[in-house]
């Protein structure tokens, strides 16, 4: 899996450069690693962006993709992740039989003051579709479980070796 260090970018970095270079017949693996800061949440978006724009997605796949990369990444932020610390962002594509898979995974890494485990969050997602969160449409009430629920294949959850929560997206295109 490449890997490339999001604080270790300079402005002048070309990401459309740093992307193309990893991509292979469709097929592409990568590794983000960055600061638990959402000034780097520009630069998460830049890429998942580009990264879509390469593999041809249609254009709104590509808004939904990074919708959810953006909702993710801001979550572990925000809620789960210690400033000090960094976080994960990994894509993986791979090109099987006609068909797409894209995967997207979020790692946080671990807040001490509210820690959520990948059991957690099945019971809490068990429990928002049991009740009436599926069907709930509201524009201005977005919400993880929502986001997912209608735009991707798969959410799972796990524990990191680390700590933290993995929260992970398949879609297929």
């Amino acid at each position: 899996m490449d890997k490339i260090y999001i604080d270790k970018l300079s402005k002048w970095h070309n990401k459309l450069d740093i992307i193309n270079s990893l991509i292979i017949d469709w097929n592409i693996s990568v590794e983000f690693i960055y600061k638990s800061e959402f000034q780097n949440t520009k630069d998460l978006r830049d890429f998942v962006e580009i990264i879509c724009w390469l593999l041809k997605f249609p254009d709104n796949t590509i808004s939904r993709v990074v919708l959810i990369a953006d909702e993710l990444n801001n979550n572990a932020i925000e809620y789960w992740s210690d400033k000090s610390w960094f976080n994960f962002l990994r894509i993986i594509s791979k090109f099987e039989d006609w068909i797409l898979n894209f995967n997207l995974e979020v790692e946080d890494n671990w807040n001490w003051r509210a820690p959520k485990k990948a059991l957690d969050m099945e019971t809490m997602r068990a429990h928002k579709l049991k009740l009436w969160y599926f069907n709930h449409d509201s524009i201005r009430w977005r919400w993880l479980f929502l986001i997912i629920v209608k735009l991707v294949d798969r959410l799972y959850f796990k524990n990191s070796k680390l700590w933290g929560l993995i929260v992970w997206v398949k879609m297929k295109i």
